[in-house]
């Protein structure tokens, strides 16, 4: 076989092991979805954001399969965001949109129901529907739906997927007032933000580190004592005073929370004076943080 041909041959399965890699797991992660809506959301007659929500709503006015509803709801939606949208994130929303009515039916008479009160019931079908969506994001797909029409609105209008969001689950939760108690959209409205919260999380990862800037007359001390001590790497960015006219090297490197401390005893005891800030960082990755 020729070199070439092998390369070709090579590229190709590890191309199609990527693929069946994030197929299964956006799989997984709306399976995930479903299991939580057959946990902890219907049974407990909470409602979801977006049109979950509403195929909820019409589940329990007018008792319509909840996936039906889901299914119906979204094919105008899946014919707007191939118009509009990369056609790769719409074929990967379709499987976590076809995963997720699938397993609504399949998985029920497997998914036991536990005996929790209301509040529990509300903060564990955040965590798992957060989990759920945050798996499918993170693979470059998404449910269907609101997510897709907020993507849509954010590139035709400029309008923000954040606020699209917010109208898209005021649309469920305002009519909810009409037919359930206020506690149901209460409870809902906590559902949603512990969901948005783990979403976030699991889109960002538990990788969060501090990125430090650090501006000192003192640099090359800092710097030495910050490989030694922390066993991290340091970059130095050249920089002026702009009052002074004075050059400086200021001081850049990454470190996670627990290091934070120790980092700031380490500028404050070599250079009182010194100006130091923090930002949060995410998804660190290279020697020392991800090998």
């Amino acid at each position: 076989m020729k070199r070439k041909t092998k390369v070709k041959l090579a590229r190709f399965r590890r191309a199609a092991l990527d693929l069946a890699k994030r197929l299964s797991v956006i799989a997984i992660g709306a399976s995930l979805i479903a299991v939580s809506f057959n946990a902890f959301v219907i049974p407990y007659g909470l409602l979801s954001g977006g049109v979950s929500g509403l195929a909820l709503l019409g589940k329990y006015v007018f008792d319509f399969p909840v996936y039906l509803g889901i299914l119906l709801l979204n094919i105008p939606i899946f014919l707007w965001g191939l118009k509009e949208l990369d056609k790769r994130f719409m074929i990967y929303s379709a499987v976590g949109t076809i995963v997720l009515i699938v397993m609504l039916p399949l998985s029920k008479p497997f998914v036991p129901v536990p005996e929790l009160d209301l509040f529990l019931a509300c903060i564990f079908s955040g965590i798992g529907n957060g989990m759920g969506l945050g798996i499918v994001f993170r693979y470059g797909a998404s449910t269907g739906g609101s997510d897709i029409a907020s993507m849509i609105m954010k590139k035709k209008k400029n309008i923000s997927i954040g606020a699209t969001m917010f109208y898209f689950n005021a649309a469920v939760l305002v009519p909810s007032l009409y037919f359930f108690d206020l506690k149901i959209a209460m409870y809902t409205a906590i559902s949603m933000w512990v969901g948005g919260k783990v979403l976030d999380t699991v889109i960002d990862g538990f990788n969060r580190h501090k990125s430090v800037m650090i501006v000192s007359d003192k640099s090359s001390e800092i710097a030495e004592r910050i490989m030694r001590e922390l066993n991290r790497g340091v970059t130095y960015l050249e920089g002026q005073g702009a009052f002074s006219g004075n050059a400086k090297l200021v001081i850049n490197c990454v470190v996670s929370h627990y290091e934070i401390a120790k980092l700031n005893e380490i500028v404050q005891s070599t250079d009182k004076k010194a100006f130091i800030f923090v930002t949060e960082t995410v998804e660190v990755m290279g020697k020392g943080f991800t090998w």
